[in-house]
């Protein structure tokens, strides 16, 4: 595996996911080695992969951040893996760039895997398309997309999160159909099961009758800051828990307690939280999955979301609520109707979860590998 930061249970998306398959490949008998920088992505400090970690260290990496950064992990990366440990190598992101780059040189290698979590076009595109002023993070993610679209075009098999994210690897980067396989994202469903509510939120200390919002990010994103505009236009009596592991002061100054941060939560703890909340709060305009829509309606947490990929592709009518106009009044009208209904779509998010099930789509990506190793290889060997 190679991916960006090390893989912890309570990582970030694709922190997470990298764990999760990690471990799961471990378990069905493939050995696993991963090519990271040596460090959490968030304050995680279970390292429970530690003995597969092949890592770089983050006194080694130039560049402070963004696309400098990027690069220089991945020319490290690619530097770090031996072609011929392995019986197939697994990219994650835009950190496998140099490695495409190396693979296309050689006569001899292991078969090459892309995942793609999202892709950088993919927000651009969208906010085109909707008439909306580019992303703050545009200039930094077309450098990305470059990168991005090298892998796509030089791997053998590309892995897509959603079918949104397949769509725009075809469209945007020109790789062929037949090389890109959509497989969804899952949740753990030990961890992230119902639980009666009034018991959550004494755990956690909360109000039994008040009405909460669960965010999980931070305002400087695209995202935080449609959340904030959301904020502004709900009545004051509604609470909006956030889970990042830095407080915004600006927002504190704003809303005051209206706003409550939790801090970096575990798995468990991020469970709590799902099942102590009325509803999930989404507002991204463009999102490559959204694993925290799943975990929340696992818990009978309903998401609020935007209608457009990968969203409604994760979220049904039946599971959550879809806000058809791009516009943070239209997505706080659809928050106070979601609250007036109560939860009426606990139960229809809870079954919808299930489609995400763990086990399939860890075997379906190990289909993937079987497919593009050599038939008379068992992958008994390594997966870097």
């Amino acid at each position: 595996m190679v991916c960006g930061y090390r893989p912890t249970p309570a990582g970030g998306g694709t922190e997470k996911y990298v764990y999760e398959l990690s471990a799961g490949l471990l378990q069905r008998g493939v050995h696993v080695e991963i090519i990271c920088e040596d460090r959490p992505f968030l304050p995680d400090a279970e390292n429970l992969l530690a003995k597969n970690i092949v890592g770089v260290s983050p006194y080694a990496l130039s560049g402070t951040s963004g696309p400098d950064r990027y690069w220089e992990k991945s020319r490290q990366f690619a530097h770090a893996i031996q072609p011929a440990r392995y019986d197939l190598v697994h990219c994650h992101g835009q950190y496998g760039y140099h490695t495409a780059l190396r693979w296309a040189q050689l006569a001899r290698r292991p078969p090459l895997i892309a995942t793609f979590h999202l892709t950088a076009l993919g927000p651009i595109q969208r906010y085109r398309a909707l008439g909306l002023s580019e992303p703050d993070e545009a200039r930094v993610d077309r450098t990305v997309a470059i990168m991005e679209e090298a892998m796509g075009r030089l791997a053998d098999r590309c892995i897509a999160v959603s079918q949104g994210v397949a769509d725009e690897l075809v469209e945007l980067y020109g790789v062929p159909s037949d090389r890109v396989e959509p497989i969804h994202n899952w949740y753990d469903a030990n961890v992230f099961r119902p639980m009666d509510q009034q018991f959550a939120r004494a755990v956690l200390g909360l109000t039994p009758r008040r009405q909460y919002l669960l965010y999980v990010g931070h305002f400087n994103m695209a995202r935080g800051k449609i959340m904030a505009d959301v904020l502004r236009r709900l009545p004051k009596h509604i609470t909006l828990v956030v889970v990042h592991h830095e407080t915004d002061k600006a927002i504190v100054e704003e809303f005051g307690e209206r706003v409550k941060f939790t801090g970096h939560l575990g798995p468990r703890e991020m469970a709590l939280h799902y099942c102590a909340a009325d509803l999930l709060c989404f507002p991204a305009l463009y999102g490559g999955f959204g694993l925290v829509l799943i975990e929340s309606m696992a818990c009978g947490c309903p998401p609020v979301v935007f209608n457009y990929s990968a969203m409604n592709e994760v979220v049904t009518g039946d599971s959550g609520y879809m806000v058809e106009e791009p516009s943070a009044a239209a997505y706080a009208a659809k928050i106070q109707l979601a609250l007036a209904e109560g939860s009426a779509k606990s139960s229809a998010a809870m079954v919808r979860a299930k489609a995400f099930n763990m086990k399939t789509q860890i075997d379906a990506i190990l289909d993937v590998y079987r497919d593009c190793v050599s038939p008379v290889s068992t992958l008994a060997r390594s997966v870097s």
